[in-house]
């Protein structure tokens, strides 16, 4: 359990699910709608999740003539003319023609829950409906390979993590959870662990025995579709723990020394590792959430120390490795957080608040024109000027780059009609 400044406690991000009565997992997690069938668009995505809210004017958007409000870091080039970073970033200033920055996104949603739902969904936070997460949409509208996991969460390091949540789409669409640190000396995944004593024999035998309690009580007040869906739910869940494609995905010390080194040996650059294998491997949206950028105090500290850079290596080297394998082409990376940080530097420990009229995001892949810097902000970062993008609109430009219209309606369980992210609109000028 962690708390954030505004006292709102929350569940970890990662859950392993309860075991069942035929010792699986997953299965929860992997139920299918057998009237839906996915359409495949050969889109991937990776999103990281910076909770806490990264400051903006420490890393992207720094203003060296903002006086008392530009912090203590000098700016450094990049190997494009438009954009100066943080010096704390060099690994991400060498990649820059990879990527976009996008500069005046603006909200109004300054508590971490409510931001974060809006920067997870794409959609405000209301009482009556929750919307699902990203990966969860990406889920229901894509296929991967049989015994793949469509959707897997990743811990990224920190101290804080936000919730997910599959939302209206139910569990069928949530997370695979990757517990455990893949910098671990003997990482493992719990959720491909089979109980104490049951071998892959053994396992087939329960498949084979659920099988004939499923024929006997096929004349349960159930409907045929119902019945067809559970099927799918236990197949898949199956299907995930005799994977060999999942463990070999999983296995990252079979990782070349230089390339683990090239993420960073930290949990975050062995994190975004794992994303790429698990990417190849045919899993279509990865998440990873990184906590810690909740910083009310020390700010300059932190930032410099412990976060940016993890953080700069472990994003660069995702991109990198993704662009040389010729995976940037059909994989969107997009990294953000849920706001931005004050301009004026608090009286409470040298740290910087939540401000969410201005913040800054990262992009690439899918066709994103990289090497360029969108929209910008007034000479204290306080806020965009000229035109500014909504979350809803950063959210509508991650769906176009995977594939997926963000203005299909979905149904909830009770008949209401709901669009994935109906008040967005794409940022154009991603592609140029």
């Amino acid at each position: 359990m962690h708390k954030y400044c505004d006292g709102v406690t929350r569940r970890d991000v990662l859950k392993a699910g309860v075991a069942g009565a035929f010792g699986l997992n997953l299965a929860s997690l992997l139920q299918l709608n057998a009237s839906q069938q996915a359409a495949s668009s050969g889109k991937n995505a990776i999103f990281i999740f910076l909770t806490g809210g990264q400051s903006h004017i420490d890393t992207w958007d720094m203003k060296p003539e903002a006086g008392d409000k530009k912090g203590e870091f000098k700016s450094i080039k990049t190997n494009i003319p438009e954009l100066r970073v943080c010096e704390h970033m060099p690994y991400l200033a060498r990649q820059a023609d990879k990527y976009a920055i996008v500069r005046n996104v603006s909200h109004t949603q300054g508590a971490h829950s409510p931001g974060q739902r809006y920067l997870q969904t794409g959609n405000r936070k209301i009482p009556s409906l929750e919307y699902p997460d990203y990966g969860s949409v990406i889920a229901k509208e894509h296929q991967s390979p049989r015994g793949v996991p469509q959707y897997v969460l990743i811990p990224g390091g920190g101290s804080n993590s936000a919730v997910y949540s599959s939302g209206h789409l139910g569990v069928a669409y949530g997370p695979f959870s990757a517990l455990g640190d893949p910098n671990a000396k003997k990482y493992s995944v719990r959720a491909l662990a089979t109980p104490e004593g049951l071998t892959v024999s053994k396992l087939e035998a329960r498949q084979r025995l659920l099988k004939q309690a499923d024929t006997r009580f096929r004349n349960v007040d159930l409907s045929d579709q119902n019945l067809e869906g559970m099927d799918k739910s236990y197949q898949k869940a199956f299907d995930i723990l005799q994977s060999n494609a999942v463990r070999k995905a999983f296995d990252i010390g079979s990782e070349s020394d230089k390339l683990r080194d090239q993420y960073g040996r930290h949990t975050f650059g062995q994190s975004c590792l794992m994303a790429r294998r698990l990417v190849e491997a045919g899993t279509r949206c990865v998440s990873i959430y990184s906590g810690g950028w909740d910083t009310h105090q020390n700010n300059f500290r932190e930032l410099k120390n412990t976060l940016l850079p993890p953080w700069d290596q472990g994003l660069a080297g995702l991109i990198v490795d993704l662009h040389d394998r010729g995976l940037l082409e059909n994989t969107v990376v997009w990294c953000t957080g849920e706001f931005g940080r004050t301009p004026t530097i608090n009286d409470k420990g040298a740290g910087r608040d939540h401000w969410a009229r201005a913040m800054s995001m990262l992009y690439a892949g899918c066709g994103i024109q990289g090497g360029q810097v969108i929209g910008k902000t007034d000479k204290t970062a306080s806020e965009p000027v000229g035109d500014a993008y909504s979350p809803d609109d950063a959210a509508a430009s991650f769906y176009r780059a995977v594939g997926i219209d963000h203005l299909k309606e979905y149904h909830t369980p009770d008949g209401r009609p709901v669009m994935i992210a109906g008040k967005g609109q794409p940022i154009e000028k991603l592609w140029g």
